[in-house]
């Protein structure tokens, strides 16, 4: 039975070295809750679900597999994809605002069309 201890020593060694991965990452508590509160909030704009509703459902779709990541305890992949959960509800936010800001831009430019038209309108010689 000499031969059975090196292996046993070996298996101890890997057991070790498991526990030790799994422990030396800890879960991404503080992330999760920043990506649950963002996505909560960019989901609660109209505008946002009516102008970027893709975006918003693969930061959902994201936010879920991180939740089963962690459920899991990889929690490696978890705060990746709760970081990625937050960005793609942070660009969805982002399209929207810029949408509204073309909106805004175009109201402008056609004021600004319709006030040049009434200059040169007055400013035309009379006969």
């Amino acid at each position: 039975m000499p031969s059975s201890a090196p292996i046993r020593l070996a298996i101890a060694v890997l057991a070790l070295g498991a526990l030790a991965a799994c422990s030396s990452t800890p879960p991404p508590t503080e992330q999760m809750a920043v990506s649950r509160t963002t996505l909560t909030r960019v989901s609660a704009a109209p505008s946002v679900t009516a102008t970027a509703p893709v975006e918003l459902q693969r930061a959902r779709d994201k936010l879920m597999a991180a939740e089963k990541a962690m459920g899991a305890q990889d929690y490696t992949a978890a705060r990746r994809l709760a970081a990625e959960a937050e960005v793609d509800a942070r660009v969805a936010e982002t399209r929207a605002d810029a949408e509204r800001n073309a909106g805004s831009l175009a109201q402008v430019q056609d004021g600004i069309r319709a006030l040049q038209e009434e200059i040169n309108r007055r400013a035309a010689p009379t006969r």
